[in-house]
């Protein structure tokens, strides 16, 4: 009888617990850091191989304020990009890398449901950082294209809300900001919508279905995951360069932490296709993934990163995480 009792006790102990408003609360430690190793592969035509491929690393900082409260200052900056696993080599990659050196490292405020509400909250840093920057690339780069480079990002960056407006076509920030700290209903589900930019520098609607797994996963954290089915728009396939009768389907899951809710991990697969003969065809397909790297990786190894999302990420993690992250 002792036994039953114990193990009931410790089933109970893995169901989640959510807040008063039935939702999963966010509240990370005070002066914590986190590293994500960022994966973005794309590919078309129903191939295997990848037609092309980023990585990069995310550093945040979270700051608590003392006299406000449930309002903390996120700190983000991105560093060590790769593409195709090699350092940017072309021009247009070498001045989109040092357009992100000004732009980062970046902060903003945020509340209880991780929603931002005082927008970039350091821009001086911000514009002084792309002063400098301007310089080193007029020095550089020669000709008509750095020439309208600069004027490009002297515009966007100079106007806070063009930044603003910017950073919501970015991959990961759509992903770390989607909406998961609302409430739930009695079968832990809701109607949601999750922004993510399928196409080029346009963030995409996808209105779908986000539920929590009614217990914590064996690693200690909240599993919330979305999904979303729709028809390609006629404007889409316009942008997309795509015909015919085509759909979209989106999957997402995220780890929470189970103190704190930050995110831990997150796996998003975008896939365009169409069905022949009752098969799925697949035209375009994106994968995105961010990981929690462990501190002790130095943060230039990027190979090391790779390898920690291309081999044997669940050997590297405490048992259970994603086997679907290796697909």
């Amino acid at each position: 009888m002792e036994k039953v009792s114990s193990l009931s006790n410790s089933a109970a102990q893995d169901k989640i617990k959510l807040n008063i408003d039935h939702a999963i609360d966010f509240a990370p430690k005070p002066r914590s850091t986190r590293n994500y190793g960022i994966t973005i592969k794309y590919y078309n035509d129903g191939k295997t191989e990848v037609a092309k491929r980023l990585d990069y690393q995310i550093h945040l900082k979270v700051n608590q304020f003392r006299d406000e409260n449930k309002v903390w200052q996120l700190c983000f900056d991105k560093t060590d990009l790769f593409i195709d696993r090699h350092e940017p080599d072309f021009v247009g990659e070498q001045l989109a890398n040092m357009g992100m050196g000004a732009i980062y490292p970046l902060k903003v405020d945020v509340n209880s449901r991780n929603e931002i509400f005082r927008g970039i909250v350091n821009h001086g840093e911000i514009l002084n950082r792309w002063k400098q920057v301007a310089e080193k690339i007029s020095d550089k780069y020669e000709g008509r294209y750095a020439e309208l480079y600069l004027e490009k990002m002297e515009k966007k960056i100079s106007d806070r809300f063009e930044l603003e407006y910017a950073l919501k076509a970015d991959m990961f920030w759509n992903v770390f900001f989607h909406p998961q700290y609302l409430k739930y209903d009695g079968s832990l589900s809701r109607q949601s919508t999750l922004f993510f930019p399928v196409i080029a520098y346009k963030n995409v609607a996808f209105e779908g279905i986000q539920s929590v797994e009614p217990n914590y996963t064996d690693y200690g954290t909240f599993k919330v995951n979305f999904f979303s089915e729709s028809e390609l728009t006629e404007e889409q396939k316009i942008q997309m360069e795509q015909k015919g009768a085509l759909k979209m389907k989106l999957n997402a899951a995220f780890d929470l932490d189970q103190n704190g809710g930050l995110l831990k991990h997150a796996r998003v697969d975008w896939n365009l296709y169409k069905k022949e003969n009752g098969e799925e065809m697949s035209a375009k397909r994106i994968v995105f993934s961010a990981y929690e790297i462990e501190n002790s990786i130095p943060k230039t190894d990027q190979e090391a990163l790779i390898q920690i999302e291309a081999d044997n990420v669940a050997s590297k993690k405490k048992k259970g995480f994603w086997a679907s992250l290796l697909g």
